[in-house]
């Protein structure tokens, strides 16, 4: 509290009276570093864009977001902090994880409405898209396992989930 205090210039009575307490604070910064974070993932897309393409290029984001060394050193700190700090966690996962979620889950009701996939549960399928593009590789970028993927390597990720996506959500 007394470092934030100093860099904003104020009291650190001031940071208690704006927030209430640190548990308010720590979800302010959580919510906005997501926020920061997930930011790039959802950009608008066009209207009548090629189905593969939009999702590729949402792919592509989440990977550079969530493989990211700050990502992961942020959610990192989010696990060693949640059993003192629920509250941090909820904030964390409400903040990044479900709002990606619940973004692309809209734009998989339009492809559904649309014909273009057969999407009976968006927000499972959303789940199951993200989880795709996670796989493996993301547990051994969180131990420090795996060095940052090159650009070739995050394209051959997003292809092969794109397309196993696509595969498992062709129109009926």
């Amino acid at each position: 509290m007394d470092a934030i205090a100093a860099e904003a210039k104020v009291s650190k009575q001031t940071v208690y009276s704006h927030f209430g307490a640190k548990d308010a604070l720590f979800e302010a910064i959580i919510e906005g570093k997501c926020a920061d974070l997930i930011r790039p993932v959802f950009e608008p897309l066009d209207p009548g864009q090629d189905p593969v393409t939009a999702l590729k290029d949402i792919a592509k984001h989440f990977i550079s977001v969530v493989l990211d060394s700050s990502s992961t050193a942020l959610f990192r700190v989010i696990v060693a902090e949640s059993g003192r700090f629920p509250e941090l966690a909820e904030a964390f996962y409400r903040a990044g994880p479900q709002t990606a979620v619940k973004n692309l889950a809209v734009y998989l009701k339009e492809l559904d409405r649309e014909g273009v996939l057969s999407i009976s549960d968006a927000t499972g399928s959303a789940q199951q898209f993200f989880a795709l593009l996670r796989g493996d590789l993301y547990m051994r970028r969180l131990l420090d396992l795996a060095p940052e993927l090159t650009d070739k390597e995050v394209n051959a990720v997003v292809d092969k989930a794109v397309c196993a996506f696509m595969i498992i959500h062709a129109p009926k």
